[in-house]
């Protein structure tokens, strides 16, 4: 039985040992080839606060100015002081500030999107209603 229990713990300790070693490789840094250099938004919609179908934005990479204008004819579904936001981004890429939760658009709102290499990009959102879109 003494035997037994030192295999045990052998295996037990080797058992550990490979979990440590997959635990640290997967807390390392991804290598440099790995990291995306975009800090570019892909597409953007702007969502109802109840939520219900988007509204996509327009980009202006020049300018970095995200425009979502919203036909008159939506005004009771999209109160433009309380809008869901939702952007495409390169996986190693994020927003500052978050985008999670209600936006009040009806001003210009800044946002920055920063890449996996540290490279950032800053945007402004705005929403706003017209009387028509164009086709």
């Amino acid at each position: 039985m003494h035997s037994n229990m030192k295999t045990a713990k052998k295996v037990l300790y080797a058992a550990l040992g490979a979990i440590a070693t997959i635990f640290m490789a997967s807390c390392a840094k991804a290598d440099p080839e790995f990291e995306h250099t975009d800090s570019s938004i892909h597409s953007i919609e702007i969502q109802p606060a109840g939520g219900g179908a988007g509204l996509a934005g327009f980009i202006d990479e020049t300018t970095g100015e995200i425009f979502f204008p919203i036909p008159k004819t939506l005004r009771d579904k999209y109160d433009v002081t309380s809008l869901m936001v939702r952007a495409n981004l390169e996986y190693d890429a994020y927003v500052t500030p978050s985008l999670s939760g209600l936006k009040d658009l009806s001003e210009p709102y800044e946002i920055t999107v920063t890449g996996g290499d540290g490279g950032s990009r800053t945007y402004t959102l705005w929403a706003f209603y017209v009387r028509r879109t164009e086709q």
